[in-house]
């Protein structure tokens, strides 16, 4: 409250700047801390401008943002969330540790992923407490599951570059995968595994009581024979079903499997995945349909809703919070 008015609360615009396709969603919290979607784009990123050596440079990148956001007020806050394919997930467990303990031992582990060049790259984490319980030995276990993050700092400065040009400044820059997993957790969620389909890249997750760990990407290319397009995914989910990660984890025979992103609304792709894999297969988008975490102030169609889940994720956690 200022001078005995109450402050109006601005708002938050998520951002997801992709080579293909750009979407945007505004939100506001209401009394009951339910997250007003207030409005929304989905429009195509103009072509070829992250092939260019300097997209945060790229005017018709700018020009195209700037007039997306030109809504935007001073007080409202502004987030991107990111899915670069240059971007690094690795998972560890490390025996319990101080914070700045867990932050030196990342380090050193993410120097294995990155040989050369690693001061250029800036270096993030998450942790986790996780407690075995052996019974019959009577004790817990515990330790950190911790997942390391690391993007390249010029990446970074580009995303800065480009808001900069466009008019408007970044206040958060978020990896997409942990607002899916903010979204998860709040759903109650336990394990699942996320088959992200993007224009290009396909990245495996798995998810597990709140924690996302990336598993592998394959690179897809587009074709109009639906088999062609996925098979290379298929056989990749089927390898992962036995993979060290997934078997460190117990499996999965018992998760949900959910298919996300654009690649996914192609005509026939949900019944063709749950006949290779023989699991039923569940539209990611649907979860954000029926829950109550959100309310949309227009109409939005599945397909666009599939589109919109990385934006939706991001506004999951929001610090600001009602008066």
């Amino acid at each position: 409250m200022e001078n005995g008015r109450v402050k109006k609360r601005g708002k938050l615009w998520v951002v997801d700047l992709g080579k293909a396709i750009t979407k945007i969603v505004i939100g506001a919290i209401n009394e009951n801390g339910v997250i007003l979607i207030q409005n929304y784009w989905i429009e195509k990123t103009p072509a070829d401008v992250f092939t260019d050596k300097a997209p945060g440079k790229n005017m018709d990148l700018m020009v195209f943002l700037r007039g997306l956001l030109k809504e935007h007020h001073h007080g409202d806050e502004l987030m991107l969330v990111i899915n670069h394919e240059n971007m690094i997930l690795e998972s560890f467990a490390f025996p319990m540790m101080d914070i700045d303990e867990v932050k030196d031992a990342v380090r050193w582990k993410m120097r294995v992923s990155i040989p050369q060049g690693f001061e250029q790259w800036r270096i993030d984490f998450l942790a986790r407490k996780r407690i075995d319980v052996f019974k019959l030995l009577g004790v817990d276990d515990r330790k950190l599951d911790v997942l390391g993050i690391a993007v390249p700092k010029n990446v970074l400065a580009d995303f800065q570059g480009i808001f900069k040009g466009a008019k408007h400044t970044l206040k958060i820059i978020e990896p997409q995968f942990l607002g899916l997993g903010k979204f998860l957790q709040k759903l109650g969620e336990k394990n699942n595994l996320i088959i992200d389909m993007g224009c290009t890249t396909t990245r495996l997750l798995f998810y597990t009581d709140g924690f996302f760990q990336e598993e592998r990407r394959i690179n897809t290319v587009t074709s109009n024979d639906l088999e062609s397009f996925l098979m290379p995914v298929i056989d990749a989910v089927k390898e992962s079903f036995y993979s060290p990660l997934s078997l460190a984890r117990g499996g999965f025979e018992n998760d949900t499997v959910f298919l996300s992103g654009g690649g996914s609304l192609n005509s026939g792709v949900v019944e063709y995945f749950g006949e290779k894999i023989n699991r039923k297969i569940t539209m990611l988008s649907a979860l954000g349909r029926d829950s109550e975490l959100f309310e949309f102030q227009k109409e939005v169609k599945e397909e666009e809703l599939c589109l919109l889940m990385s934006c939706l994720g991001g506004m999951l956690g929001w610090p600001n919070k009602p008066e």
